[in-house]
């Protein structure tokens, strides 16, 4: 089943892989650093005077101190990580999806098969997790303006092509946030939904509407 619905869950589906993606190789640089760190040897105080004093049975609580093995800092992105798929791994479960691990294939093997309105639920879910890990390390949407392209529907020069996941999951949308009048609206989508804003799949943008407006 194909739909608007079920377009922008799939983009929704490619973006947080990717960021997902890139927060993986943020763990793995911040996991690297933090046991640099545990391996580093504590810093001790040398001096005549340190020395007598142990000698002479002064205090060495200060000493013990600075020796003690520190608890590594944690790895926020790992944390993180780790949140985003069991989120992922929760969302997989409350869908008829197939068994295996990763929630995120789950999920994006199953967005076919989903009802629309289904679609529509999970697209909301992807999206703020999405949003939520971009904003956490300052990653924006993966999308390029289409140059001398207007939207279908609008008439607007306001089109990206989303660029998460391979070129045949990429879709183009308008941000000028004009919506679907259903049926007979200009935006010619397959399967037009009213309300719904307007997403298509690139090569019904890109080459009909490019090509049309060479």
């Amino acid at each position: 089943m194909t739909s608007p619905h079920h377009l922008h869950a799939t983009a929704a589906a490619w973006s947080l892989k990717s960021v997902l993606e890139h927060l993986a190789q943020l763990a793995e640089v911040g996991a690297a650093h933090i046991a640099a760190e545990t391996l580093e040897a504590p810093t001790l105080l040398r001096s005549p005077a340190t020395g007598r004093r142990h000698a002479l049975g002064g205090d060495t609580s200060s000493l013990a101190a600075a020796t003690d093995p520190q608890p590594a800092r944690r790895n926020r992105w790992a944390d993180m990580h780790t949140r985003s798929h069991r989120r992922l791994g929760w969302l997989a479960d409350q869908l008829p999806t197939p068994a295996g691990p990763d929630g995120w294939w789950r999920i994006y093997d199953t967005i076919p098969r989903l009802q629309p309105g289904t679609a529509a639920v999970i697209t909301r879910h992807l999206a703020d997790e999405d949003t939520c890990v971009r904003t956490a390390v300052g990653c924006g949407p993966q999308r390029e303006l289409l140059r001398g392209v207007e939207c279908p529907a609008c008439r607007r020069r306001d089109v990206y092509v989303q660029t998460s996941g391979p070129q045949e999951a990429w879709t183009v949308v308008c941000t000028a946030d004009c919506r679907c009048l259903g049926l007979g609206c200009r935006c010619r989508a397959s399967g037009a939904v009213e309300g719904v804003a307007h997403i298509w799949p690139r090569h019904a943008i890109v080459t009909d509407t490019a090509m049309t407006a060479a």
